[in-house]
């Protein structure tokens, strides 16, 4: 199943007239092991959902579920891996939603199609980025903080830790009319820490990784990307309501399988995972690192890639952007 077939997607959920039967082989699912892949290293945002999610679903179908780190190449050879593995239900993928609209505009001869070679199962949560700065900057709201960088084109240092990052900042030059210099980091732990340090003075980061940085009062949190205030963090203010208006970007993770998995298989699937996030302790336990249980039907995840692709389309073009490997 394509990832942007919206009538595959329906017939999954039985959205559709005509079926498919449950096949013997689908109602004995899962019988065996089922492995989730995980293309980042361990202890990170990715691996610990994945670890929530497969501790749940080991409950609810009496089967293990084991996660599998396939760090490497921006999450390409984990991803492929997946891509390429048999149509069964027994290999499944945690990744983020950047990985489908974002790598492969930033990322040149992918192996696999992100928007092909996968069937989607079920989005897995919803979180926000932040705007942080360190305590040095005068700047104390981000109507201040444009102003800072309208007086002084060019002079302050971003610490971009991702694809993501560099398009959020990106945007956020396009929407402000402000110059200000990229600095590329390997993560965000690294950012986050010459932030401290001085070395630049902010950076666009996942919230869970900047939560334990603004609760010790290391770092001032301006805004969050979400269009709304983000519910873990209800007293940092959006930047749509700090005057960008059309500034929004929730960060996602999605659960999905290789491609031409049936249609049973993926309401099986799918019916698990939606099980696993409504529940309290996996709602508990994911608030805990920073993001919210967010289930969806498969077909809602085309939607919203093709949107968020859409959109950072545009914004390269515009802004002339190039990627370095």
């Amino acid at each position: 199943m394509s990832l942007f077939t919206r009538r595959d997607a329906l017939l999954a959920l039985g959205g559709l007239p005509g079926g498919q039967i449950m096949s013997a082989r689908a109602a004995n699912f899962p019988d065996h092991p089922v492995r989730i892949v995980v293309p980042a290293t361990p202890a990170g945002a990715l691996d610990l959902i994945a670890r929530i999610l497969a501790q749940k679903l080991s409950e609810i179908w009496k089967q293990q579920v084991f996660v599998d780190n396939k760090p490497g190449a921006n999450w390409i050879i984990g991803m492929d891996a997946v891509a390429k593995a048999p149509a069964d239900g027994y290999t499944l993928l945690v990744v983020s939603a950047a990985g489908l609209s974002v790598n492969p505009l930033a990322l040149a001869n992918l192996p696999f199609d992100p928007f092909r070679d996968f069937s989607p199962i079920s989005t897995l949560s919803r979180g926000a980025f932040v705007l942080v700065t360190n305590l040095q900057l005068p700047a104390q709201s981000v109507r201040e903080f444009i102003a800072y960088l309208k007086a002084n084109p060019g002079k302050t240092n971003h610490g971009s830790n991702s694809a993501s990052t560099i398009l959020l900042s990106e945007l956020f030059k396009s929407q402000t009319g402000t110059s200000f210099v990229d600095i590329n980091y390997r993560g965000s732990a690294q950012a986050l820490n010459d932030m401290m340090s001085g070395a630049i003075q902010f950076c666009f980061v996942d919230y869970g990784s900047a939560v334990p940085a603004i609760k010790a009062g290391q770092v001032r949190a301006l805004a969050v990307t979400t269009r709304e205030r983000y519910p873990l963090a209800p007293d940092i203010p959006s930047l749509a309501e700090e005057g960008l208006p059309n500034y929004a970007f929730d960060g996602g993770t999605v659960l999905l399988a290789p491609p031409g998995l049936t249609p049973d298989v993926v309401k099986i699937l799918n019916v698990a995972t939606v099980k696993s996030l409504e529940s309290r302790d996996v709602g508990a336990r994911f608030s805990d690192i920073g993001v919210i249980a967010s289930s969806s039907p498969p077909e809602l995840i085309a939607d919203n890639l093709a949107r968020d692709t859409d959109m950072w389309k545009a914004l390269i073009k515009e802004r002339n952007i190039h990627f370095t490997e």
